[in-house]
């Protein structure tokens, strides 16, 4: 289902970012601009119902973004947030490769390149990032593997469904797959460089921690490390640059 968004523009870095994003405005852009929003939210009023095997997902209107990134040459841009432990790679049977990302616990960047340019995307796991836990605050996890893929286009139309292919085309959305870091060695950072193109491009990211055999409950005790590294929300960083 499509989340409504609060928009504002994010101008210089801040040291009260983690604060900024816990009551939902903008967070930090070096010199690009980055907005706290979808560029085209999806209106119930505008949008008709769509249902996915007959039941209710949402209103068509595409993807959810939780960020929009404008970049020039020479450019970049720095925003914090949170995503599920493993939204990149969920497990079955819920999720069955190649559609192990969880379209709802991932956050997507709607990035616009005005140049053709050389772009770098670097995610790293950040330590205490505020997020709003029904009626209080809550401080995200720490350990997150993180993990991200790199599509053509926006989808301001389609019927967003819970799940998407993170190393291929996804089959409910307009969006074409160019490429991904799927960070298989669990490192703390997942860097990603491509020359592209002046255009539109969504960026999906996640947590992609190695496959377990069997994993621990949502309710597990969080002191175990295990469910830690498993369940729950994962703070990360990113950075964007461009180059000539």
């Amino acid at each position: 289902m499509h989340k409504a968004h609060f928009k504002g523009k994010l101008s210089t870095a801040s040291a009260i970012c983690f604060l900024t994003l816990s009551m939902g405005a903008s967070l930090t852009a070096i010199a690009g601009t980055v907005t706290y929003a979808d560029p085209t939210p999806a209106d119930p009023l505008l949008y008709p119902a769509c249902a996915i095997n007959g039941t209710f997902s949402g209103h068509d209107g595409g993807i959810s973004y939780e960020w929009t990134v404008i970049l020039g040459k020479k450019d970049s841009a720095s925003f914090v947030n949170h995503v599920g432990a493993k939204s990149y790679n969920e497990p079955p049977p819920a999720y069955e490769p190649p559609d192990t990302g969880w379209t709802h616990t991932s956050n997507w960047v709607a990035l616009e390149l005005t140049q053709h340019t050389k772009l770098r995307i670097e995610v790293e796991r950040q330590e205490g990032v505020p997020f709003t836990n029904g009626a209080s605050i809550a401080t995200a996890r720490n350990k997150l593997v993180p993990a991200l893929s790199v599509y053509k286009g926006w989808d301001d139309t389609s019927c967003e469904e819970h799940r998407y292919n993170t190393a291929g085309n996804v089959d409910w959305s307009t969006i074409e797959f160019i490429g991904n870091q799927s960070n298989a060695k669990g490192k703390s950072v997942a860097v990603y460089s491509i020359e592209l193109d002046a255009g539109k491009y969504s960026v999906a990211i996640g947590g992609s921690p190695a496959v377990l055999d069997t994993y621990p409950a949502g309710t597990c005790d969080v002191a175990d490390p295990v469910c830690y590294r498993y369940t729950g929300r994962h703070g990360y960083r990113v950075e964007m640059k461009t180059g000539s």
